[in-house]
């Protein structure tokens, strides 16, 4: 008497064209870069440890880098080590968005309440002079005034260096100003940057690592250019942070 053979059923195939995705979680990516993103916990949760520690040590490249990565992370560009998308980032990416944008919105405005409540001294008033002046004499009638010469930019303070550095403190007038930057020697590892380059302008007596501030500009390479900048009258420094570029200049111009 013949026996019907034991045949195991065959394990499903996977569906072709699907989309490969990673394990680890978008929701707790997003998480770890906006709260521990300085200390690399993003990057070590996502497998990559070499740049987690690397990190870690320069405190998310002074903090430029947490940014750039937690930018990665809400536009979906940020892979893990296998280079598979994030799980869930259809599904979150809107809470993800409105939170981020929402901490920003109140760093801003702290930011600017904080600079706003510094209190500005009254214009002395001149005394009235009781006496009657004497009538002048009739002026003489003035000579035709020389035609204005051109405004040109006029440089206002410089500053060059390889890595972090302050300036001592400047005076600008409120006319138009700009910053001329040249970023270089950007070091590279496995053909990626690992240089990390912000420039600030603050108000003298401003402590960026306290008070927080926004970069005028922010670099990953070589770079060299200008920038418009918008700063009322006052004293300001700058105050630069640099990783892994060989040198960098910096030279404020206003128009005079």
């Amino acid at each position: 008497m013949s026996q019907t053979p034991n045949l195991a059923p065959y394990p499903p195939a996977n569906s072709y064209g699907q989309l490969q995705q990673s394990n680890k979680s978008f929701l707790v990516t997003w998480l770890l870069s906006l709260l521990l993103g300085v200390l690399g916990v993003d990057r070590f949760y996502l497998g990559k440890v070499g740049t987690g520690i690397l990190k870690l040590v320069t405190l998310g490249g002074f903090g430029i880098w947490a940014l750039i990565d937690l930018i990665l992370i809400l536009t979906n560009k940020m892979r893990d080590k296998q280079g598979l998308p994030l799980e869930g980032y259809d599904k979150h990416k809107k809470v993800a968005l409105i939170v981020t944008a929402a901490l920003i919105l109140l760093s801003i405005i702290i930011n600017v309440a904080r600079g706003g409540s510094t209190p500005t001294s009254a214009p002395a008033v001149a005394p009235a002079n009781d006496a009657a002046a004497p009538v002048a004499a009739a002026p003489a009638a003035p000579e035709p005034a020389a035609p204005a010469a051109e405004a040109t930019w006029t440089k206002v303070a410089e500053l060059t260096g390889s890595s972090d550095m302050a300036s001592q403190a400047f005076a600008l007038s409120g006319k138009s100003t700009r910053l001329v930057y040249s970023f270089t020697g950007a070091q590279q590892v496995n053909g990626q940057s690992m240089a990390v380059g912000a420039i600030y302008l603050e108000k003298e007596g401003v402590d960026i690592t306290t008070d927080g501030g926004i970069p005028i500009k922010m670099l990953q390479k070589d770079e060299s250019g200008e920038t418009a900048v918008h700063k009322g009258a006052g004293n300001y420094y700058l105050d630069v942070k640099a990783a892994n570029f060989d040198s960098w200049t910096i030279t404020v111009e206003e128009k005079k």
